[in-house]
This record gives C-alpha cells, structure tokens and sequence, in this order.
C-alpha cells in the first residue's frame, strides 16, 4: 500500500464522532424549524409566505457557498421536478 493509499484509508476509519452538545443544539434547532413551518403554513397571504421563505433560505445560508449551491439545486429540482436519479441532460 503505498503512502497515499494509506492517508485516504486513515482518512475514512475515522468517524467524525457528535458531541452531546451539538446534538442537543440539533434538537432545538429540529423544534424550531417545525415551528417556523408551521408559523408559514398559517400565513394566508401566498406573498408572505414567499417572502418569509425567502428571508429564512437568506439568513440560513448567509455566505456560505457551498450552502448556496446546494439550495439553488434543490430549488432547481423542485422547480423543474427532477426526481432522485433522474438526469438533466439525456
């Protein structure tokens, strides 16, 4: 096994192991996101709950890139309707 072979293989034994702490702030962060869903489906105006969605993606993603991409290719699939597995080029 060469040198290389052998960093990678390191690599994927070790787990990221979750703290306690962060599972409890994944817990609340889980409560309130149901919350705030739920706060948006009771809004009657369909602007409003456009722009609240809106805000909530923009505060929740920030300027993390990576988070921008992987919104903007989940509102890609939902917009077009791209299923898991599917492509979108044939």
């Amino acid at each position: 096994m060469d040198e290389f072979e052998e960093i990678i293989f390191d690599m994927i034994e070790e787990e990221p192991e979750i703290e306690e702490d962060d599972e409890i702030k994944l817990a609340e962060i889980y409560r309130l996101a149901t919350k705030l869903i739920k706060l948006l489906e009771e809004l009657k105006s369909h602007e409003l709950k456009e722009s609240a969605s809106l805000m909530l993606i923009k505060e929740i993603i920030g300027d993390d890139m990576i988070l921008v991409g992987l919104a903007s290719k989940m509102l890609q699939d939902m917009s077009f309707g791209f299923e898991e597995g599917e492509k979108y080029v044939s």
